[in-house]
């Protein structure tokens, strides 16, 4: 009971105490004009008591006034003229009363008008603090809206904290599970690891098996030869001149006399021949002409083809361009990609506007030549097929897709990524793809089936990649985690990766497949020596900064230069040889996004985020 009569009388104090405060607070605004009323009231209240003394004294005066003139005329009456001189000291003092009452009047009207004009005065002061009523409710009222406010902002904060825990609890719990995934991933790694070991050494015991049982079986071929040789030797035949199988003529690769001469010239006699030695002595005459066609081809007359079957590419003089000859609106927005076609008929541009757009050069001039559509998303990368049958575009609506160079026709369109794909190459030949995502995903595409057939889990989102070389089994991909990374598509995992200094934006190879070329958000350009497999030159300069993470940078065609656009609309050119800036070309406006060099070397294009597609030259 005590307790309960404390806290009743806490309570209460409290709340004697807040409404001293709200008094205190509230009477403070309004001090002034209370007592600025309360001055007028009693002012007001002062006048009204003068007023009454002067309307008494006037009524004293006016009864003095009518007594004095009664006694006059009583005095007239009674006395005559003795008393003259009292009548006239009365008129004297009547009109002093008389001057006195007027005096008197004028006061009264000048206190009447005095407190007409407080009665005004009082009127605006009671407007004003009504005014000041009606602000301190609306100040009252906003006052409870705020504390509203601020009660349900305090709800709010505690459901934030409540959900904020329950975020917390759930990234705990999912942190544990993702460990518990890394740590069973490492150790399917290490069993995969295993397996891929053993498998090795299973195929290297089976390879040295099939070497084993080839050996046998060439020294069985051998020994049976050997055999049929005596035998063919120990058979008599006529003298006659050792002549080639070819032309009747001797042979210089056979010695006189040998057993094969002698069943070469016994074959060509008009002796009888042993029906069973025909086959044999045919075989032995294809294995001289093979031995000479061979012969040949080691003295230096063998055919120079390239790796694919195709004439070796000529030396390529590269002239560096200095002038803009044309400048086309390439698209409606951005444009993002521009690429040569191999024979430097074509340039193919992929813009925001969802649109790939092909373009002939005459007369030193970009001619729109055709717009393929289809695509539901800005493009970000181009490429033709060796062939120029097809080119490739990867689009942001995480899609590639496919058309025909001929026809302009939509063949294939490759979807299966969950983010949207940066860039997308042929792979080894014009039949598969590769395409790179922001689903940290490579996805590798039979353009013959129309389906994905293996997916790279990358582990980062890709930027570019390039394929390095005609078999289609090495792929070099450039990621987010500013890390490069070489994968070879025999393999599960990546073959081997190199840490750079800012994300990749790009990467491009030298037509000898020897180096590398990066571009990474430091704002510089790497120069890697795929041999080494290490970084041998860095090319950066005053002024050059990356403009967005899909810049694109690449070798000229004879691998002596870099080039490479600015956020400033600058094209950069470095020299290999030296690391040095060559040359810095001014036309754009806005950022360049992408250049191409055209094949022989004399041309050079470029694209930037203001539309606009630049034709270059050296004249």
């Amino acid at each position: 009971m005590a307790a309960s009569g404390c806290e009743e009388g806490g309570w209460k104090q409290t709340l004697l105490l807040r409404l001293r405060d709200r008094n205190r607070v509230q009477t403070h605004f309004f001090a002034d004009v209370i007592q600025a009323h309360n001055k007028l009231f009693e002012s007001a209240d002062t006048l009204k008591s003068q007023n009454v003394q002067l309307q008494l004294q006037t009524e004293r005066l006016k009864q003095d006034k009518l007594d004095l003139e009664v006694k006059v005329l009583d005095s007239s009456a009674n006395s005559g003229t003795g008393k003259g001189e009292k009548t006239q000291a009365l008129e004297q003092k009547l009109f002093k009363l008389q001057e006195e009452l007027t005096e008197l009047h004028r006061r009264k009207g000048e206190n009447a008008q005095q407190i007409i004009d407080l009665n005004s005065a009082l009127q605006e002061k009671e407007k004003v603090l009504a005014e000041k009523e009606n602000r301190l409710l609306d100040t009252e009222t906003h006052l409870e809206a705020l504390k509203a406010e601020c009660r349900n902002l305090e709800q709010a904060i505690l459901e934030k904290d409540a959900l904020h825990q329950a975020l917390r609890d759930e990234h705990q719990a999912l942190q544990m599970t993702f460990s518990a995934l890394e740590d069973k991933l490492r150790k399917t790694q290490a069993e995969n690891q295993d397996l891929v070991e053993r498998w090795l050494q299973q195929k290297s015991r089976d390879a040295d098996k099939m070497n084993f049982e080839n050996d046998q079986m060439a020294r069985k071929r051998q020994a049976k030869l050997q055999r049929e040789l005596a035998e063919a030797a120990k058979e008599p035949s006529p003298p006659l001149m050792d002549k080639s199988p070819e032309n009747g003529q001797p042979d210089p690769m056979v010695p006189p006399g040998s057993p094969i001469t002698k069943m070469f010239n016994s074959s060509t006699s008009e002796a009888p021949v042993n029906p069973g030695h025909v086959g044999f002595i045919e075989s032995i005459a294809g294995l001289l002409a093979g031995k000479k066609r061979s012969s040949s081809h080691d003295d230096g007359f063998e055919p120079q083809t390239s790796a694919a079957g195709a004439p070796p590419r000529h030396y390529v003089t590269v002239t560096l361009p200095s002038t803009a000859i044309h400048k086309a609106d390439g698209h409606d927005g951005e444009v993002n990609a521009v690429r040569f076609s191999p024979s430097g008929r074509i340039v193919a541009t992929g813009g925001t506007d969802r649109k790939l757009k092909l373009w002939e050069i005459m007369n030193r001039k970009l001619d729109s030549k055709a717009v393929l559509t289809g695509s539901n998303a800005g493009i970000m990368s181009v490429e033709f097929d060796p062939q120029e049958n097809y080119i490739l575009g990867a689009s942001n609506d995480f899609a590639s897709r496919v058309w025909s160079v001929a026809d302009y026709r939509l063949r294939h369109t490759l979807t299966g990524h969950s983010g949207r794909v940066m860039a997308a190459k042929f792979l080894g030949d014009s039949s598969r793809v590769v395409s790179g995502s922001h689903d940290r995903t490579l996805k590798i595409w039979d353009l013959r089936s129309r389906a994905c057939i293996r997916t790279i889990f990358a582990g980062s989102s890709c930027n570019d990649l390039v394929t390095s070389d005609l078999s289609g089994t090495n792929i070099i991909s450039g990621h987010f985690d500013k890390r490069i990374r070489f994968w070879d598509t025999r393999a599960e995992s990546s073959a081997n990766e190199i840490t750079l200094q800012g994300k990749i934006t790009s990467l491009d190879l030298s037509l000898d497949n020897k180096y590398l070329l990066s571009c990474s958000r430091d704002d510089s350009l790497k120069l890697i020596d795929l041999r080494m497999n290490q970084v041998t030159g860095t090319f950066c300069a005053d002024g050059f900064k990356v403009g967005c993470d899909w810049t694109r940078t690449i070798f000229s065609p004879d691998a002596q230069y870099v080039v490479a656009g600015s956020s400033d609309g600058s094209i950069f050119i470095w020299n290999i040889t030296t690391f040095r800036l060559e040359k810095t070309l001014k036309e754009h406006n806005s950022s360049v996004i992408a250049c191409s060099w055209h094949p022989s070397g004399m041309m050079m294009v470029s694209c930037d985020k203001n539309k606009k597609v630049t034709l270059w030259s050296d004249m």
